[in-house]
């Protein structure tokens, strides 16, 4: 456990911002008057996540590694960090649907629904199960994303 006690730091890091995104999403009233926009304001979200990765690898680096590090171990602690991420954010959805933002999904339902979208469809993508596994896979994917291009510039060993 000790090896990626890092990853998991940060993991929860990474979640607690999330969970305070979404506080902040619903503040600003991107999930009932401004709901209709929520995508584009959340999709600023990725910039603290990213920035998470990079202070996560980079003391992976000089803490666990001694200051060197090869592209390959900087990816797979960003790879690590990923599924740690994937795994916390099933109760990170769970908290943010059914305690901080109840009315999100039937809000965005309605939004959409008066722009002409079938109900039915919408009521398949917006409920808790699909947001679950959204969740995880896209946290998943950009996880390995970020990790292969963080690891590029953090890297400073040859192999």
């Amino acid at each position: 456990m000790k090896k990626f006690e890092i990853e998991l730091k940060w993991a929860s890091a990474f979640t607690a911002i999330s969970i305070a995104w979404v506080y902040f999403e619903k503040y600003l009233g991107y999930h009932d008057t401004n709901v209709s926009s929520q995508p584009i304001f959340s999709f600023w979200l990725m910039v603290p996540q990213a920035l998470i990765y990079i202070v996560a690898i980079r003391q992976k680096r000089e803490r666990y590694y001694g200051g060197e590090i090869t592209w390959q171990k900087a990816f797979i602690s960003g790879v690590v960090l990923s599924a740690i991420i994937a795994g916390l954010s099933p109760a990170a959805v769970y908290l943010m649907t059914e305690f901080i933002s109840p009315e999100f999904m039937s809000n965005i339902v309605e939004v959409r629904a008066e722009q002409g979208l079938p109900r039915e469809g919408l009521e398949q993508i917006y409920n808790l199960n699909t947001m679950l596994r959204d969740a995880i896979f896209n946290n998943l994917a950009t996880g390995v994303f970020f990790s292969a291009i963080i690891a590029l510039f953090l890297k400073n060993k040859k192999v």
